[in-house]
């Protein structure tokens, strides 16, 4: 469980990048969308997180 201030602190990161690439001309696809969304709930550590987006994006995540 992570506190409303984190919760809050993770969703304005999120509609930064998202916002940042949208005026690049790039839209995210809605699985980065769904797995950045429960991030922000908590349901995703930080590691998580950052595999999850590395392995839909065919990467591999660096130790």
């Amino acid at each position: 469980m992570i506190s409303e201030e984190e919760k809050l602190s993770r969703q304005k990161a999120v509609k930064s990048a998202i916002d940042n690439n949208r005026l690049e001309g790039l839209e995210p696809s809605q699985v980065f969308i769904d797995i950045a969304q429960n991030w922000v709930n908590g349901s995703l550590t930080n590691d998580e997180f950052g595999r999850k987006v590395y392995e839909i994006h065919g990467l591999r995540f660096p130790r």
